[in-house]
């Protein structure tokens, strides 16, 4: 229960706010505070702090656009955080979300009110130098097998390696213009150039390293331990959960978690445990690894003897092993439909293999297995030596070492957990795994990889978060589908005892936007009749705007409708394919200042975080219901699985899903409450078909206008 005191900074802090920023109260803000702060209030710790509730406290808002969430989660869940001596972790669908957070919300948040706290941005290694290999590739900057192991053992030809670049970095990081962070590089980083100079999770030697005082990812992380509010990236949080919590973030069990659009998550949950192995990838760098068994037997003592003739043994076997797994999985390359261009894929029906299949995975993770356990030995000794002068190899020696085998390492546990989830088999009744092999066309050769997947986030997420965390708050503007929170709890694992609620918009969209939606001549299951007609309607429907926003749902549409278009039509659309999303808008947003017409033809990714306010936009343009296309393995293995219970995947998981799409999409019209216009959706099974009529009760309350096209 929350004390007295807390009660009274929240509301201190909210009406400070108001005051300072000589606003006035909105009711759906107040409403998500009370709601948040009531929910974060049921918490009981132990006296070691421990949560002693048998179920986490959830709160799912789903709150409409104008509410002003993230000032609401802020001033309802930093109080309550402070008082349990807690820390607060906001994550973010997107990085531009979590810069907004620090760059404005937060320091806006802290100049309004008396609510100062420290907070931190928190990324991932990666995204930070190692001095270590910065080192290394200035001093071997003449060794051409130096330089190959840098690069993880992956680079062929390193002659293009950019020395100068590098010796740019170490000017910039005495001259301290440069923090070593990735992001804040002048130019563009290509991946080639960076993963030189960085390293991951596996070949981080942590405190062992002689720069380890000096390193920029470790600072991060004192920062991040230090600081009260967090602001992550859900694929940070979800990174850290996979390997068990507490590696990057604070442990779970010290954290209260703001999930920002939230709706993202039990998408990213479920990509975040999927398990890959290319084989022949893992072919050429089994090469390399014997390779490199040789060259550091050379350069060890002869203590180290014994083991590289067992890791390099244990390689040569497994590559025979991965070599037998090719041949006969090749098999169903011909039986391989569904995927892109360069990859097609098969996907086992309900996730479930042919016996023969597993038994051969099952075999593959024993050899992967034996030179694991081989590695094992060879980074002990090497760990030894780094934290003891007196060890088998010089320290400078095992520092250079340790990247090398622990990418080795990282990638054996890799295959090892690929190998243990495909060759599994499932429970009866159990939820399965999606297992799929996909048929990739490299420069030289095709390759196989084996995946494997959870079709629903659910389990993993209550393993990992919802039974570890001490509690948690999702919002978004579209939690809910058609009318309910049940899709989202079923991919997300939310338990009973989650408490839900929808807030609704501030803005009057009755009167603020008209939803059009034709009766007939837009029949979306006619794919080049319907794309016909929108080449026919759209510039009569755009007429009268100068900026607008027109969304498809496939690449292929958005193409030939631009291909259809006359000319003049098409000097004055701006098309996805052709800018980043930033430069898109950016150019937008001149051209309209400067008294031009504009027009965005855009996809998926462009109906959501999109802000286009006034008159950047005041026609939303939505080609057709945002239907997914049930062909990936994870969707396609999810749908059996419903069949087999009873269920129809349509109407249970295409439905839901669509219309949460449309609520997302048509959400780009209105951003303020000043905003007016209008929302077509060039799609009559919105009208002729039952599911239609759902989803259009599911719509916001914008005033309906039915028409036909002359």
């Amino acid at each position: 229960m929350l004390s007295d005191q807390v009660k009274q900074d929240i509301q201190s802090y909210y009406s400070q706010y108001l005051q300072n920023r000589n606003l006035q109260a909105r009711f759906g803000q107040k409403l998500m505070i009370a709601e948040i702060a009531r929910t974060l209030g049921k918490l009981e710790l132990d006296d070691d702090g421990k949560r002693t509730n048998e179920f986490a406290p959830v709160c799912v808002v789903e709150a409409g656009t104008g509410t002003g969430k993230t000032i609401a989660y802020l001033i309802a869940a930093l109080p309550v955080a402070r008082a349990l001596g807690k820390q607060l972790v906001v994550a973010t669908a997107t990085v531009a979300l979590q810069e907004q957070l620090m760059q404005k919300d937060i320091p806006e948040l802290q100049a309004n009110t008396d609510l100062h706290f420290t907070s931190a941005l928190a990324k991932g290694r990666g995204r930070y130098l190692c001095l270590s290999r910065l080192d290394n590739v200035l001093r071997e900057n003449a060794s051409q097998t130096a330089m190959q192991d840098l690069y993880g053992l992956e680079l062929e030809d390193s002659t293009d390696l950019d020395l100068k670049l590098y010796q740019n970095m170490q000017k910039a990081l005495e001259d301290k213009d440069w923090q070593g962070e990735r992001d804040d590089w002048p130019q563009v980083l290509e991946n080639k150039q960076w993963r030189a100079v960085s390293v991951e999770h596996g070949q981080c030697s942590g405190s062992r390293c002689s720069n380890f005082r000096s390193c920029y990812f470790f600072r991060s992380r004192q920062r991040i331990q230090e600081s009260e509010c967090i602001i992550a990236n859900q694929d940070l949080v979800l990174a850290d959960l996979s390997l068990g919590g507490g590696a990057i973030l604070p442990h779970p069990e010290d954290s209260i978690y703001i999930f920002d659009e939230a709706h993202h998550l039990p998408i990213k949950g479920v990509s975040h445990f999927a398990n890959f192995l290319a084989l022949r990838f893992a072919l050429r760098w089994l090469d390399q690894a014997r390779k490199l068994f040789t060259r550091l037997q050379a350069q060890g003592s002869n203590e180290f003897q014994a083991l590289f003739e067992k890791a390099d043994g244990a390689a040569l076997e497994l590559r025979e092993k991965v070599q037998e797994t090719f041949l006969l999985f090749e098999q169903f390359a011909s039986q391989a439909e569904s995927g892109t261009a360069a990859q097609k894929q098969y996907t086992f029906p309900r996730g479930v293999l042919p016996d023969a299949l597993r038994d051969s995975t099952a075999v593959l993770y024993l050899s992967f297995s034996q030179l694991s356990q081989a590695l094992d030995s060879i980074m002990n000794k090497v760990r030894r030596s780094m934290e003891d002068q007196g060890g088998a190899l010089p320290a400078e020696t095992a520092e250079a070492w340790y990247p090398q085998l622990g990418l080795l390492q990282t990638r054996c546990e890799s295959a090892l957990t690929l190998c243990l989830h495909f060759s599994a088999q499932d429970e009866p009744g159990e939820v399965p795994q999606a297992r799929w092999l996909a048929f990739s066309d490299g420069q030289d050769e095709e390759d196989i990889i084996l995946s494997c997947s959870p079709i629903l986030a659910a389990a993993n997420l209550t393993e990992k978060l919802w039974d570890e965390c001490l509690a948690a708050v999702l919002t978004s503007a579209t939690l809910s589908a058609l009318g309910s929170f049940d899709f989202l709890s079923m991919r997300a694992g939310l338990h009973d005892e989650t408490h839900l609620c929808r807030i609704g918009s501030p803005f009057d969209h009755a009167s603020a936007a008209v939803l059009r939606v034709p009766e007939s001549g837009f029949d979306a299951g006619d794919g080049a009749g319907h794309t016909q007609a929108i080449i026919a309607y759209l510039p009569v429907l755009l007429e009268k705007d100068k900026a607008a926003l027109v969304l498809f749902s496939s690449r292929r549409q958005m193409q030939d409708v631009l291909y259809g278009l006359n000319d003049e039509f098409k000097s004055w659309v701006l098309c996805q394919d052709d800018y980043s999303k930033q430069l898109l808008i950016k150019k937008h947003k001149q051209a309209v200042d400067a008294g031009d017409r504009s027009i965005i033809f855009g996809l998926a990714s462009m109906s959501e975080g999109v802000d286009l306010p006034g008159a950047y936009c005041t026609h939303v343009v939505i080609a057709k219901l945002p239907f997914a296309v049930p062909d990936n393995p994870v969707d396609l293995t999810l749908g059996q699985w419903m069949k087999a219970q009873g269920l129809n995947p349509f109407q249970e998981l295409s439905v839901p899903e669509a219309a949460m799409k449309l609520v997302q999409a048509s959400g780009r019209l209105l951003r303020n409450e000043k905003d007016q216009g209008s929302i077509t959706v060039l799609d009559e099974r919105l009208l002729t078909r039952q599911y239609g009529k759902a989803i259009l009760d599911s719509m916001p309350d914008y005033r309906l206008e039915k028409f036909r096209p002359e």
